[in-house]
């Protein structure tokens, strides 16, 4: 029987590395997509590279990045706004709101759906979680319902199905899958800093170290602080 085709939202960060190694044990014929829109760095991508090639998938890098003259003010796109450093036991969501990059789950998620009609798949999965609702509102499973029917619509095809497996779990609980799956959780980068090291001390990089310590999972990472 032959492997249902899937394409997947692939940052190369640890949830949506988790969600490729998922998707593999599913059973799908994996098609993975790395969009570059301009943040400030791509050290994802060699993450992302690495894990396509240990697991034997297709892989596309797609380059937007012109599509960054468009989404200034977020701390991820423009490098004149600072990256907020949040303490590991708070949430601070005010202050993440510096880290919104407007609209970029649809952004995403229309390119993702361009290129799976073109390959013929009608499943699509990005690694959205609950963790990220109270910041990001296109993290939010009541988005992906809305934005799934919205382009079944657009491309006329009902069969269209657009999945966020992790939008009801934290990230402690995606850690404890990806162990359980073998993920080599050193091949994945969550800092937003983007420095040789991460930086052990963004919110993402707190939120990854947090993660870790609620799973009960030895964190592989080395951080600068």
């Amino acid at each position: 029987m032959p492997l249902i085709k899937s394409v997947i939202i692939f940052s190369g960060g640890l949830d949506s590395t988790v969600l490729c190694y998922k998707a593999v044990a599913d059973g799908f014929d994996v098609n993975a997509i790395t969009i570059l829109y301009g943040q400030r760095h791509i050290k994802e991508v060699k993450g992302a590279r690495k894990t396509a090639k240990l697991l034997g998938f297709n892989h596309i890098v797609v380059d937007l990045n012109n599509i960054n003259e468009l989404l200034q003010g977020s701390a991820l796109t423009d490098s004149t706004v600072e990256v907020p450093e949040v303490p590991e036991t708070t949430e601070h969501f005010e202050t993440l709101k510096s880290t919104v990059v407007p609209n970029r789950n649809a952004i995403f998620l229309s390119v993702a759906i361009g290129f799976s009609e073109s390959i013929k798949a009608n499943q699509i999965f990005f690694g959205a979680h609950h963790s990220d609702r109270g910041v990001y509102p296109d993290c939010r499973k009541e988005f992906v319902k809305a934005f799934e029917t919205a382009e079944r619509l657009a491309i006329d095809n009902p069969e269209l199905s657009i999945s966020a497996p992790f939008v009801e779990m934290d990230k402690s609980e995606i850690v404890t899958l990806g162990k359980k799956l073998g993920v080599p959780f050193e091949n994945t980068w969550t800092c937003y800093v983007g420095g040789e090291l991460h930086c052990g001390v963004c919110s993402a990089c707190n939120e990854r170290k947090r993660a870790f310590r609620d799973a009960g999972v030895k964190d592989p990472t080395v951080y600068e602080n």
